[in-house]
């Protein structure tokens, strides 16, 4: 076993900082002592998790005609993609999707909109009905994600019930500008900042896939680290045709699985969600998810991708002696 490895872990589980550079250095390892780092991701996972994996669902609640440029998104109306667009659906929808959510064994739902922000009073007001709905007849904890917020706006939020918001930082600020244009990487931490200031939790992760160095991944780690983020989102790229990205490769498993790895290494006490893409990038490798140091995921369908069948992912979790934790 790899001792400088084993020294870098040991820190983590004392909860002592991993530097950048032992984070790059981890990054950069190939090879057969790519299972070193899985296996003490997996220390660390248990040292502070134990056998607990949260799980999470999510409603498309505005779709498409986006104004923003995000290179890998269908939404984007600058971009010729099959995705269908619709406006703000019901309440009665959202909490359907609510209770499917609490059925099937998800503790959250996420209300996802399309666009940079919420675009008038009318459409905050139906969101904070539908957040207020979810919480008076459910046990699942609402989540959002509405593009950029204001502190005002967040208030709003907070005192209809939301309890977190997520908002991606989608990758390192060096390389944001190859990735959208029409807003800035600036502008999605201070959305942080607002909604921080609002009393929310934060949930705030990345893409990965599209065409980002590993320093990149280094960079965007320590800034979440900085943020202080309660939740670490961690998508792979799924190519969408009319999208600029949609002739990239997708990552091969076990670097996405390292990815997951070295966020645990620096994260140890921070729930690590692996969420959009796990299915076409990890393959049949997705259980191993779990023993690269994640304890969180989503379930069921995305915005605009399929998900794979929540009760196969529920028998994953059961097969590995996993236990789902209900918050």
């Amino acid at each position: 076993m790899n001792d400088k490895i084993k020294k870098i872990a040991h820190r983590s589980l004392q909860n002592e900082p991993v530097s950048r550079d032992d984070a790059l250095f981890l990054m950069e390892i190939e090879g057969d002592e790519i299972y070193d780092v899985f296996y003490w991701a997996n220390q660390i996972r248990l040292q502070y998790f134990g056998h607990d994996i949260n799980t999470c669902s999510i409603v498309s609640a505005k779709q498409g005609k986006c104004t923003e440029d995000c290179s890998f998104c269908s939404q984007s109306a600058r971009y010729h993609t099959s995705i269908d667009a619709f406006p703000f659906v019901s309440t009665n929808k959202i909490l359907d999707g609510a209770k499917y959510a609490e059925q099937t064994g998800s503790s959250s739902l996420g209300i996802v909109t399309s666009g940079y922000s919420i675009d008038n009073p009318h459409e905050l007001d139906k969101i904070c009905e539908a957040i207020k709905t979810v919480v008076l007849n459910t046990g699942v904890h609402p989540h959002g994600s509405f593009g950029t917020l204001t502190k005002e706006t967040a208030v709003s939020l907070v005192k209809s019930g939301l309890r977190r918001i997520n908002h991606n930082l989608e990758t390192s600020e060096r390389f944001f500008p190859k990735v959208c244009s029409t807003h800035t990487f600036t502008d999605r931490v201070n959305t942080i900042y607002a909604a921080k200031e609002a009393g929310l939790e934060i949930c705030s992760g990345a893409i990965f896939g599209i065409g980002e160095e590993r320093e990149d991944r280094i960079h965007l780690l320590f800034t979440l680290k900085d943020l202080e983020v309660d939740v670490v989102p961690l998508n792979f790229l799924y190519p969408i045709a009319g999208t600029p990205l949609e002739n990239s490769a997708s990552l091969v498993p076990r670097e996405a699985l390292k990815i997951i790895s070295v966020f645990r290494f620096v994260l140890p006490d921070k729930e690590i969600k692996i969420a959009g893409g796990r299915e076409k990038n990890l393959r049949d490798l997705q259980s191993w998810m779990f023993y690269a140091g994640a304890n969180s995921t989503m379930i069921g369908n995305y915005l605009t991708t399929k998900g794979r069948k929540i009760e196969d992912d529920l028998q994953m979790i059961k097969d590995l002696e996993l236990e789902l934790k209900i918050s």
